[in-house]
């Protein structure tokens, strides 16, 4: 029939931020599915929106309270919301580094050069911090050691199994990882607000443009 289409949902909340070429072991970046309760649902679509009430039911042989449910979608949530700042660092220095190469190409500039280098490596050894660099493969986690994003994705799996609140060690383990990306953060906006604002003002001093 002209004009049918079916949009389909799994009840799973959005994922977590990825980037191209990431590679995790034993680790999930997926959003916790909604709970039981009553929902709307909207479908937009060339700017006109159509809503329908949605019940999501307890499944009838879950025994699990709906107060450790509740407890192990937000703990979930945060887990990922955590591994979507992790991720988000990681894309924001890559995309740092694409601009130095850019801008490079464009000037022999000697001054240019050395901050770009500084920069480099100041966000470089950020981001090996936070993610594994050097796996290529979905093996290569075997080799080398895994990182702060992959173990908070790796945290978030363990959560998400079952149904039920998140045993007690759950806990100290993202207050310990989520210390680590701080940070990590931490330095990671230090050099922005001086490697990356020293290159920015050579750059324009040359007539290029700045990094966002």
């Amino acid at each position: 029939m002209e004009g049918l289409h079916r949009v389909t949902w799994n009840l799973d909340y959005a994922e977590a931020v990825t980037f191209p070429g990431m590679v995790l072991w034993g680790a999930t970046t997926s959003g916790p599915a909604a709970l039981p309760g009553s929902y709307e649902v909207r479908l937009t679509v060339d700017g006109q929106s159509q809503a329908q009430p949605l019940v999501v039911h307890r499944h009838p042989f879950r025994t699990v309270s709906d107060a450790d449910l509740q407890e192990q979608f937000d703990v979930a949530l945060q887990i990922r919301d955590k591994i979507s700042e992790a991720n988000a660092a990681v894309v924001r220095i890559r995309a740092i580094k694409d601009g130095v190469k850019q801008r490079l190409e464009k000037s022999a500039d000697g001054d240019l050069r050395a901050a770009g280098a500084r920069l480099t490596e100041r966000v470089s050894a950020i981001e090996e911090e936070i993610y594994q660099v050097r796996n290529q493969s979905g093996q290569d986690p075997l080799n080398f050691p895994i990182r702060t994003n992959n173990r908070l994705a790796a945290l978030l799996r363990v959560v998400e199994l079952g149904d039920g609140r998140p045993t007690a060690n759950v806990y100290p383990i993202f207050k310990d990882l989520s210390a680590e990306l701080k940070l990590e953060t931490d330095k990671l906006q230090q050099a922005l607000s001086s490697d990356l604002a020293a290159f920015n003002r050579i750059a324009t001093r040359l007539g290029l443009s700045a990094i966002e």
